[in-house]
């Protein structure tokens, strides 16, 4: 008798360690996932405290995108228009700019575009002849087209003999571009 209520007791001793075995490991399941939970949750939270900025933010954002559409079209030909058409249109404005600024023509190229990022870069090389007045007032003029046009570069030159009593004539050229926006 006195053997089976060892056995008993050793069944019975054994199956409460079993059991807080089991109970020790749901508690360490427990304790786990609730750390990860909070972790999840205070990403959340601030994922979340940054859309109420940006939901709060609609109007300046939206205000933000109307003054980058404008200033996209201040400087740059629109994707609907041709490139072939934006290199014309700009050929026309720069021959009537430095021709009304009472410089001379010699010669106007526009070159193949460029595609660079977003935009087509449409290239013009212009040859000028005239006087140093003359081409200070052409580029204020230049600075206040739209679209706007570029300058990459110039070179000026004296042409002929420099005497004091006349002014000298110049001849320049001219590597300008324009932008237009890739569709």
């Amino acid at each position: 008798m006195k053997r089976s209520f060892n056995v008993h007791t050793l069944a019975l001793v054994l199956l409460l360690a079993v059991l807080g075995a089991l109970l020790a490991l749901a508690g360490l399941f427990i304790a786990t996932q609730h750390k990860q939970t909070q972790q999840s949750l205070g990403d959340i939270e601030t994922r979340y405290a940054r859309l109420l900025g940006l939901k709060a933010s609609v109007a300046e954002l939206d205000r933000g995108s109307q003054e980058a559409t404008a200033l996209l079209a201040k400087h740059a030909y629109p994707a609907a228009q041709d490139a072939n058409q934006a290199g014309n249109d700009a050929q026309q404005r720069v021959r009537a700019l430095f021709a009304g600024a009472g410089l001379d023509v010699v010669s106007i190229q526009v070159l193949p575009p460029k595609a660079e990022k977003s935009f087509d870069r449409i290239p013009l090389t212009v040859r000028l002849e005239g006087q140093l007045t003359n081409l200070q007032s052409a580029m204020l003029v230049l600075g206040t087209q739209t679209p706007t046009v570029f300058v990459d570069g110039f070179s000026v030159q004296t042409m002929g003999f420099v005497r004091a009593e006349i002014p000298q004539r110049l001849g320049m050229q001219f590597n300008l571009y324009v932008l237009r926006v890739l569709p």
